[in-house]
């Protein structure tokens, strides 16, 4: 070692810590912090003449604005014959416009230092936009151009649609997606859930430009659509930007209703064989239910507890004391209709049986004993000392105003939010866990080496084996 390293490379004795200095007890846990106030923007409104809704809420001091265009334009109304043609129109918006190709459109946007992102999900489509103040109009412009203008080259339909082809093909050596796709077809069916938003291989191989261009003029329509903008814009612009953008867009489209909702199967085990798999992709699934349910503030404390957050009960225990995972989490996937409900986990094929074994026995466990007190606080704490942070950004605002409106939710759902969910009590989460997660209403599934998991999986009840070609 050269003397100058030597002078600088600290000695063990400055290395020990100084005792005079009090070393953190890290077997407990700090208190929990001071609960922020939660802070929401009041929001304006309006309602063109061609039935456009459209929200605004100010919020200065950064120079920044979202826009989120929402339509009744997702899976729901597309017929089953052509799954994923609005996810398809979605990703075509950005294709071209009268005059303008692909290159020219993306050129546009990187002038504006903008950002734009267009998806479908299985209710509506959303169009959203994130843009400096100084952009406003610019950005609200491209906005308007690439929604309502889309002429969707015939070549960039082809190139999209084999690229959406690509990515559902890939998904099949995805274990985790592969098991994802057999729940929800084991829990729904032919239902409109039982499919994935962005179709299927056969189902995108057959759609053409005529039928894409056809779901845009149906269901792209200012009759049932809202515009939630938020940030650093005067109010008085919003309404003047806004009609001078869509006035001239017409038509209506009717609201897309929930699917209807199936019986819930259970019993049994589906081990769907993926030789040779060091791995298994465990679920356990049930059909769920919508947003709305009286019992919707006790189903989010239950699922929290159960696999919602790193220190739920499926997580510490498969992956802080087996150590079987990286991670086990659970959710219940709230939609205008009844969504499932997973739990999900990755882990080493030898313990598969033994996973579905432990995270029955949490399930179990929640549907008879009453939670502890310090758990439900932590719980409760986790849940709403977080909540400012979700609205932090302007993007934000847009995002949960947006779901609002989407799923009906009451005007004071963000500022009831932390007091419904403080008032949850054992008992409740405790009956949700029992109604909703009864044993004769789980699904239990996996993808994996079957010669080796199938074994252990004989206790659980009947295996059906199936090969990995039928997903």
């Amino acid at each position: 070692m050269t003397p100058d390293r030597a002078a600088r490379t600290p000695s063990r004795a400055a290395a020990t810590p100084d005792p005079r200095v009090a070393t953190p007890d890290r077997t407990v846990r700090p208190p929990a912090g001071v609960a922020r106030p939660l802070d929401l923007p009041t929001f304006e409104g309006g309602r063109l003449a061609n039935g456009l809704r459209y929200e605004f809420a100010r919020r200065p001091g950064i120079p920044e604005v979202s826009l989120r265009l929402i339509m009744e334009c997702g899976a729901g109304a597309e017929p089953a014959a052509h799954a994923g043609v609005a996810a398809l129109a979605a990703r075509l918006l950005v294709s071209g416009t009268p005059g303008r190709d692909a290159m020219d459109v993306a050129r546009r946007l990187d002038r504006l230092g903008a950002v734009h992102a267009a998806s479908a999900g299985y209710s509506v489509g959303a169009v959203a936009m994130e843009c400096l103040s100084e952009v406003f109009d610019e950005a609200l412009d491209f906005l308007a151009d690439t929604t309502l203008r889309s002429d969707f080259p015939e070549s960039e339909v082809v190139r999209l649609r084999d690229e959406r082809l690509d990515e559902i093909k890939r998904r099949r050596d995805e274990p985790a997606a592969v098991a994802d796709l057999a729940l929800i077809g084991e829990l729904y069916g032919e239902g409109l859930y039982g499919r994935p938003v962005a179709g299927t291989e056969e189902t995108v191989s057959q759609l053409a430009r005529e039928t894409v261009c056809a779901f845009h003029e149906a269901r792209y329509r200012p009759g049932g659509a809202l515009l939630v903008i938020c940030g650093d814009v005067s109010s008085e612009r919003i309404g003047p930007a806004v009609e001078a953008r869509f006035e001239g867009w017409t038509g209506r489209c009717g609201r897309v209703e929930p699917p209807p909702t199936p019986e819930a199967p259970g019993g049994g085990v589906i081990l769907i064989d993926r030789p040779g798999s060091p791995q298994s992709e465990v679920r356990v699934g049930t059909v769920g239910v919508p947003f709305g349910t009286d019992d919707h503030y006790a189903i989010i404390v239950a699922n929290a507890i159960l696999g919602g957050l790193f220190h739920s009960r499926i997580n510490l225990n498969l992956r802080e004391d087996k150590g079987w995972t990286y991670g086990a989490r659970s959710d219940f996937r709230f939609r205008r209709g009844a969504g499932p409900f997973v739990a999900r986990t990755a882990v080493e094929t030898a313990v598969t049986g033994p996973a579905f074994e432990e995270i029955l026995k949490e399930i179990d466990m929640l549907s008879r004993e009453l939670v502890s007190k310090d758990e439900l606080q932590l719980v409760r704490n986790a849940l709403t000392l977080s909540l400012p942070r979700q609205f932090e950004t302007a993007p934000h605002v847009c995002a949960k105003r947006s779901r609002q409106r989407i799923f009906g939710l009451p005007e004071d759902y963000w500022e009831e939010y932390t007091a419904r969910i403080v008032s949850v009590t054992p008992e409740q989460i405790r009956a949700t866990c029992r109604k909703y997660l009864g044993p004769d209403r789980l699904t239990l599934l996996a993808v994996g080496d079957a010669e080796k998991a199938a074994p252990a999986l004989g206790k659980l009840g009947a295996v059906d084996i199936r090969p990995l070609g039928e997903v």
